[in-house]
């Protein structure tokens, strides 16, 4: 297994050693055995003030979690361009994956939103995108531009987002080495 990795991160650290991974946060500090894992699942998860936001999140045999974004995660962040740590937040991920796949060859690697909220967020997305198309349509046919335009740009919007977000959160499992790129910064 390769050395260590430690890396700075907004309010913390983030640590990978030969057998654990820890991290810090504030003054307060959790580390957790890679043989210990359950799951690591990576996720896009864009936020209001900012689009490009991901989060790891890692799951103990014995229910204990932990989550990392690859931004600040303060509630000062909201009132202040967030703090990033892209490029730490993938060596993290990557390296976290590796060791666990080795220290717990059973853990699942998986990529985008689960199952469970995947489906519902796409039903959503169609029911949508269905809902303004039919709305616009009926207003166009009527001659009422006003609606008919609004109708339109609101389609175009909510598909400009939910494509992103749904291709890069689709359920799908992740070799160590072969981490999606679409839930990495």
């Amino acid at each position: 297994m390769s050395a260590g990795l430690d890396l700075t991160r907004p309010g913390g650290a983030a640590r990978l050693g030969a057998e654990v991974f820890e991290i810090s946060e504030g003054g307060r500090s959790v580390s957790f055995a890679y043989r210990e894992v359950e799951s690591i699942r990576l996720s896009y998860r864009p936020r209001s003030l900012d689009y490009n936001v991901y989060r790891l999140d890692v799951r103990m045999r014995d229910g204990r979690s932990v989550k990392l974004f690859n931004v600040a995660n303060s509630p000062l962040a909201v009132f202040k361009p967030y703090e990033r740590w892209d490029r730490g937040y993938a060596l993290f991920a990557e390296g976290l994956a590796r060791r666990v796949a080795t220290a717990a060859p059973k853990a699942r690697l998986e990529a985008g939103l689960p199952n469970w909220r995947f489906w519902p967020a796409a039903a959503v997305g169609a029911i949508l995108a269905g809902f303004l198309t039919v709305r616009g349509v009926a207003a166009a046919v009527d001659a009422d531009w006003r609606p008919a335009i609004v109708c339109a740009l609101g389609l175009i919007a909510a598909l400009a987002f939910l494509k992103a977000f749904l291709w890069r959160n689709r359920p799908q499992s992740f070799a160590p080495g072969a981490i999606p790129a679409e839930v990495l910064p």
